[in-house]
């Protein structure tokens, strides 16, 4: 009676143990990861598993509007905001894992306000194309080694922006703390400090990454934008 006894609790422990397994082995895996806007991360290096293994899930955005993901598992911040991945068995369809994608800004407050106001001295009559160039223009300086390597360091370069000397870029500052400043060139600031290199004008989509230059004369000017020539 005993052995009978000890032989239905060994039986019970151990499918109470399989039990706890299984449901152990079914929990998804969740993470977190914090990415820019317009920079990729890779699953498989967040989750540490082969990339080969990318194949056998289907991969989905819960905001597909704030980071894109690719069936490899590639995954690319395209405005702030809070996204989850989550990656699906396809054979299975249960959940293996759920990764808490959080985009940010690549730009800081102070940032802002300088571009958006540089950007509203320097053509805050122009369209949004032409603001937009400005903005690309500054931007492609900083990465470039013939320019500072800061945002303020190209604006306030000596003899470089008419703005800064003439007190235009002053005046726009204060327009931008008051609230005032006209609403194309923060949105034009934002999208160009956030990496944005591409300005669409008269039917075209225009990469301006190699941009360097703008005025209202340029000598050998590559681009045109209303009052300004860019090269």
């Amino acid at each position: 009676m005993k052995i009978k006894i000890f032989s239905f609790m060994l039986l019970l422990f151990i499918c109470t143990a399989a039990t706890f397994t299984i449901k152990a082995y079914t929990q998804p895996i969740t993470t977190n990861k914090s990415i820019k806007v317009n920079k990729n991360t890779k699953l498989y290096k967040i989750l540490k598993v082969k990339k080969s293994t990318m194949k056998n899930y289907t991969i989905r955005s819960s905001k597909p509007k704030v980071a894109s993901v690719s069936s490899t598992g590639v995954v690319k911040g395209l405005k702030k905001g809070s996204s989850t991945i989550e990656l699906l068995s396809k054979s299975t369809g249960t959940a293996f894992a759920k990764v808490k994608i959080k985009v940010k800004n690549n730009y800081n407050k102070a940032e802002l306000r300088l571009m958006s106001s540089i950007i509203f001295s320097e053509a805050g009559s122009e369209c949004f194309a032409g603001k937009k160039a400005v903005g690309i223009v500054i931007m492609n300086r900083i990465k470039s080694k013939s320019f500072p390597g800061s945002l303020s360091g190209v604006i306030y370069q000596p003899y470089q922006f008419g703005p800064v000397r003439n007190g235009s870029l002053s005046r726009s500052l204060s327009l931008y703390d008051s609230g005032k400043l006209n609403k194309d060139c923060i949105k034009a600031a934002k999208l160009t400090l956030n990496g944005d290199k591409k300005v669409k004008y008269r039917n075209r989509t225009i990469d301006m990454s190699s941009y360097l230059f703008f005025s209202g004369y340029v000598s050998g000017a590559r681009l045109s934008i209303q009052n300004h020539q860019f090269k």
